[in-house]
């Protein structure tokens, strides 16, 4: 069987096809930014036995002792020492998880974190730390759902 040669100029044309629909496809695909992880707090690791990964950072409030340092199921123990972590922990569990098995929630949750601590009880600025997080994707706005349902008075959530 011959196999049949290319036409002249047909190779110079498929890439030339390529590299436009590369260019093309980068406008559907804008940068995204720093990697994920770049907050420097790295995720619950799920399954993880003994000591979980969330707060590997000291001294930014994400390495605290006791229920977080445990087995994830201890990050719902509802002795928290907040109202609003303890809320959490009775009725939003699953999706407080969630989010911190994720490495965007994890730095969404420590950017309102500090957020809500600059706000200085602004209720403008208040909801926009939790409009901003809630705004950041899935996880998070589950989370967020979650909280508005069973615990917007002792967190103080605004109305969205």
């Amino acid at each position: 069987m011959r196999r049949r040669a290319l036409r002249p100029g047909i190779s110079g044309r498929i890439a030339s096809a390529l590299a436009l629909g590369a260019a093309a496809c980068s406008s559907f695909y804008p940068q995204v930014g720093p990697s994920q992880e770049s907050c420097g707090v790295e995720p619950l690791h799920v399954g993880s036995t003994g000591g979980s990964e969330y707060g590997a950072s000291a001294g930014d409030g994400y390495d605290t002792s006791g229920a977080a340092n445990g087995p994830p199921s201890d990050m719902c123990s509802i002795d928290a020492g907040s109202a609003c972590d303890d809320c959490e922990s009775k009725w939003c569990c699953p999706t407080r998880l969630a989010c911190y098995e994720d490495p965007v929630c994890v730095c969404a949750d420590m950017a309102m974190d500090v957020c809500l601590a600059s706000a200085n009880a602004s209720p403008k600025v208040t909801a926009s730390c939790w409009a901003s997080f809630t705004a950041t994707g899935n996880v998070e706005a589950a989370r967020v759902a979650c909280e508005r349902a069973w615990c917007t008075g002792p967190c103080a959530i605004p109305a969205p």
